[in-house]
């Protein structure tokens, strides 16, 4: 509930900042958050991955551990953020003040995923949401303020939006440090990685902070594209619908957060893996057929009833209530590969984490290259949807046990991705019917409906 929460703000704030705000300076703001946001996520090495993943095992070892992360990522971080300013100030000369809070901004949310991942390990990953409320509400609200009293320059904003994170740093540190209190161990107990030398512990990170480098690309392509072919309006359209739909995502990135410390804990038994993943694919599977037609259902009417009207009259290149449904599917892939994307991570070999992300940059790069110049947003939203279907696949096929999946889930995922929202546009009450169906069947194929393993066979 508090991680709806938090999303629930930050789309609140984006309302308010679509509305007090021209699009093209909106599109703008968003594009050089993108572009920091982007480049700094390599700054975080793979190391709070390390704490989620072997915090349980010692959790009085993680508030040394966070401390170890901050000064390594510090260290780093200076000589990056000097090169990547240097670079965006080039290209954006005429607004300094925005670049440098673009690129603060960026920095202190790096600095909250050490903390976060902690909370996580510990055992609390309540505290951890409550802290992104903490920034969400600094944000939401200092954005309504600056809008009742009729500010339309973005500067002010973007302080606030500095403000906020600030907030949840501190917060997350200080939630941290009451909750594990003052006994505390030697990191080194987490594993050999977490010895004395920083080599050993980039050398254990390198496969995750090599994903972190290439993830923010993989989902922000196209709004480079469209910057780059079609302007920043088209940039602020396509950023109102996805934004709608990552809030979905939050779901599926909860579940994963939680499941990478669960599958940590049997990453030595491969029976027990591919059990907790066939058990997680089976809870899942109910969930995403209801979660499409919600989706479908709400959300195109909720973009039309709180944005400007230009962002749903197709005045900026599409509807974005449109390439939300377009969209849509991908979430649906997102929850079913979750249990598999973390059995990835979690993994005895977490270098194939790195290389579905590697091959999924790709992947997005090509589907961009051949759909955004010639179709605008519309293409972009097509292409989006292809990388999220590729990148379900590569996580099929990396898991730990690719054999032995639950067939029935990932069955009836794909038969609810493809028919609820293409009833969606023909018959919306078919669709509404064909979800209740599907979600009923998903129950019916359950983990006492499994298909044997490999090896009891």
């Amino acid at each position: 509930m508090a991680e709806i929460s938090a999303v629930g703000l930050a789309l609140i704030g984006q309302v308010l900042l679509t509305s007090a705000l021209a699009e093209t300076t909106y599109g703008r703001w968003i594009l050089l958050l993108d572009v920091f946001i982007a480049a700094f996520l390599v700054l975080d090495l793979g190391l709070p991955t390390l704490l989620a993943r072997d915090g349980p095992t010692y959790p009085s070892a993680l508030r040394p551990a966070v401390w170890r992360v901050w000064r390594i990522q510090a260290t780093i971080a200076i000589p990056v953020a000097l090169i990547v300013g240097t670079a965006v100030l080039q290209r954006h000369p005429d607004v300094p003040s925005l670049v440098f809070i673009a690129a603060l901004v960026s920095l202190l949310h790096l600095a909250t995923y050490a903390p976060r991942a902690a909370l996580r390990a510990a055992g609390e990953a309540r505290l951890e949401a409550w802290s992104k409320v903490v920034e969400r509400s600094v944000m939401t609200g200092g954005y309504a303020l600056f809008m009742v009293q009729g500010e339309s320059e973005v500067l002010p904003y973007a302080l606030v939006l500095a403000a906020g994170a600030a907030a949840g740093w501190l917060c997350s540190a200080g939630l941290l440090h009451r909750t594990l209190g003052p006994n505390q161990v030697e990191p080194s107990r987490l594993g050999a990685a977490w010895g004395a030398s920083w080599r050993s512990l980039l050398v254990a990170g390198a496969p995750f902070a090599l994903t972190a480098a290439v993830r923010p690309y993989v989902s922000r392509i196209e709004k480079f594209l469209l910057a780059e072919v079609h302007g920043y309006d088209a940039v602020a359209v396509f950023h109102v619908a996805q934004m709608a739909w990552v809030a979905g995502l939050v779901v599926p990135a909860a579940i994963r957060a939680a499941l990478i410390p669960a599958f940590g804990a049997v990453r030595d038994s491969s029976e027990g893996m591919a059990a907790a993943m066939r058990d997680a694919e089976a809870w899942i599977a109910p969930l995403v057929p209801l979660g499409l037609i919600a989706g479908a259902w709400t959300v195109p009417i909720l973009l039309g009833g709180v944005f400007p009207a230009s962002y749903t009259s197709g005045v900026l290149g599409a509807d974005a209530g449109d390439l939300f449904l377009i969209l849509l599917p991908g979430w649906g892939l997102a929850m079913i590969a979750t249990p598999s994307l973390a059995g990835v991570q979690a993994g005895l070999n977490p270098w194939r984490y790195a290389g579905r992300a590697a091959a999924g940059l790709g992947f997005a790069v090509l589907a961009g290259v051949l759909l955004v110049p010639g179709h605008g947003p519309l293409g972009a939203a097509w292409a989006a949807l292809s990388v999220c279907t590729v990148l379900a696949l590569l996580a099929l096929a990396l898991r730990p046990s690719p054999r032995r999946l639950h067939k029935g889930a990932w069955g009836v995922v794909v038969l609810a991705c493809a028919l609820v929202p293409w009833f969606w546009h023909h018959a919306w009450w078919v669709s509404v019917v064909a979800a209740v169906l599907l979600s009923g069947l998903a129950v019916m194929v359950g983990p006492h409906h499994q298909v044997p393993s490999v090896e009891s066979e």
